[in-house]
């Protein structure tokens, strides 16, 4: 191919890509209330900082939140900034980072293997259930994904350079994505790709090619990333240093303090769930990637260098005393890599037995997905369940066609399986987002919506016994909080925080004093009127698990 058709071809590509996951990522952002609790912390964090303007310390309902790092915070604040204070603007930092994650996918597995391989892998990482879902949420998982994937793309491409400014730059870029993955996560931004890069230098007995890869000024680039701002609020803020790096980054790993704890076997199900409806070519691509025998790995170093990727973030997870779903998400760039090189070397070899088995298997894991979507609606208190029932039906029936159709062509076309797997399953997992605002009963949106006209600046809003992390963002106000600390724990030592952090004392005194509008649970509510019957509670609203009360008639509101 000439160099023009190749350039040609790269644009091209880019711009289907841009076009088609574009549409999958940008589409419907809005459409759904905030996730809590993650998505509404997330969120709100960067409201404050746009309100505050301070952008070192990060705070959480007006209390420091030191948990993790600051990056995604600028990004969500500059979004608000540009877009306006919604959802559509705070989701599209991460939908923007996952469009660029596929783009990078494709440009890199381009280099590294070939054109139809890089756009393949760009897709399966794009079409998988867990990278989808998480390009539609406030999340730190997918902006880490993508830069500990941006410096380990950018090291396999490096290392492939002779000596000289295009290497440099290309280490010196790791460098830097590496500084950013420390910026938004903390320091497996840094320990994820040192670890990978030492077990493959290792295997592949590569150690001396360290005097080539400009270590001392890749550290350089690293540190004028990420520690700028670690050094700027431990200034500021003297109790950040034993906290985040230690009770956060160390202790959060090794102890069950945190409450995040599963199973050794919990990721599991979570990457067979989560790699649909790839998953099932993964058992080939892994035996398809392995050498012979061990005297040929060197024929293998980028297949090697994806597997110990892929296996060592997962063991690493699997050991965490903490345990929550996303954190494998940076396994799925390079399983997606290795699944769309097997399925693009098995059809140029004509060797389809195997790609045959995949689309084969995805018919009863399919159906059993389909089923449970069938009961989930029926069997569970909803706050629309019409609507619940009605899109995810339609996801069920799509996603049994989309098989039927994968197993049809698997035994006539199989670039058309792969094609209808890829476009079927993009119309599935919008499905599954339609229904989502019909299936969330956790969400205290409605809530909000109806309290909001209501609400004068002297007023106050308490939740009771718990915190709505996503209450602050949609009032675009703090909240007062009736006996919960949680994860604001930490901050409240170090501020004078009672205006708003309250016990039952102060609760019944401001009862009495000043209008209060109230979130409590509808179980909570029934006890609290039978505990106080003396006081008189106005329900002004509620969901199918909160109610709104007030120590005000509804019609002594507009007053």
């Amino acid at each position: 191919m000439s160099k023009q058709r190749a350039t040609g071809s790269l644009w091209a590509d880019s711009l289907f890509l841009l076009l088609l996951l574009g549409s999958l990522f940008f589409i419907l952002l809005g459409s759904r209330p905030l996730f809590v609790p993650d998505e509404g912390r997330y969120a709100e964090i960067a409201r404050e900082m746009v309100v505050s303007h301070d952008y070192v310390t990060p705070y959480l309902n007006g209390i420091k939140y030191f948990e993790k790092p600051i990056l995604f915070y600028w990004l969500g604040a500059a979004a608000i900034k540009v877009g306006g204070l919604g959802l559509w603007s705070i989701r599209s930092v991460n939908a923007f980072l996952s469009l660029l994650g596929c783009l990078l996918t494709y440009l890199t597995v381009r280099k590294l293997y070939d054109r139809a391989t890089g756009l393949l892998a760009a897709l399966i990482l794009g079409t998988s259930a867990l990278y989808f879902v998480m390009t539609h949420m406030v999340s730190l998982d997918l902006p880490v994904t993508v830069f500990i994937s941006t410096t380990l793309y950018a090291f396999l491409l490096g290392n492939q350079q002779p000596v000289g400014i295009k290497r440099r730059f290309y280490f010196w870029g790791a460098a830097a994505a590496a500084g950013l993955a420390v910026l938004t996560k903390g320091l497996i931004g840094i320990v994820f790709p040192f670890m990978i890069i030492g077990a493959w230098l290792t295997l592949m007995g590569e150690w001396r090619s360290l005097s080539r890869m400009y270590l001392p000024s890749s550290l350089f680039v690293f540190l004028i990333v990420a520690a700028p701002w670690h050094i700027w609020v431990g200034i500021r803020n003297p109790e950040f240093f034993y906290f985040y790096f230690i009770e956060q980054q160390f202790l959060r790993y090794a102890t069950l303090n945190i409450g995040h704890y599963q199973p050794d076997w919990f990721f599991i199900p979570c990457l067979i769930l989560g790699l649909f409806p790839w998953i099932v070519f993964l058992p080939q691509a892994l035996v398809a990637s392995l050498p012979t025998s061990w005297r040929l790995r060197g024929e293998r170093p980028i297949e090697i260098f994806l597997l110990l990727w892929a296996i060592l973030i997962f063991t690493f997870f699997s050991f965490s005393k903490s345990k929550l779903i996303p954190y494998i998400l940076p396994v799925f760039p390079p399983l997606a890599i290795l699944i769309a090189h097997y399925l693009i070397v098995s059809l140029r070899q004509n060797r389809l037995l195997g790609i045959r088995l995949g689309f084969m298997s995805m018919l009863p894991l399919s159906l059993g997905i389909a089923y449970c979507f069938y009961l989930f609606p029926r069997h569970t208190p909803l706050p629309d369940p019409a609507h619940a029932t009605f899109y995810l039906d339609l996801a069920a029936g799509l996603l049994i066609a989309c098989a039927l159709l994968a197993c049809f062509y698997a035994y006539r076309q199989v670039r058309y399986a792969i094609w209808n797997t890829v476009i079927l399953t993009g119309f599935f997992l919008l499905l599954i987002l339609v229904a989502a605002p019909a299936i969330d009963s956790r969400t205290v949106l409605p809530i909000a919506t109806e309290l909001k006209p209501f609400l004068k600046p002297q007023d106050e809003i308490i939740t009771f016994n718990q915190y709505f992390q996503d209450l602050p963002f949609y009032l675009e106000r703090r909240v007062s909080i009736l006996n919960w600390r949680n994860e604001l724990t930490y901050g409240m030592q170090h501020q004078d925080m009672h205006e708003w952090m309250i016990d039952d004392g102060m609760f019944w005194q401001r009862w009495h004093q000043h209008r209060v509008f109230v979130i409590i649970g509808l179980e909570e509510y029934t006890n609290v009127q039978k505990n106080h019957p003396q006081e008189k509670f106005y329900l002004l609203g509620k969901t199918i698990n909160y109610a709104l009360v007030s120590n005000q008639p509804l019609d002594m509101l507009s007053h």
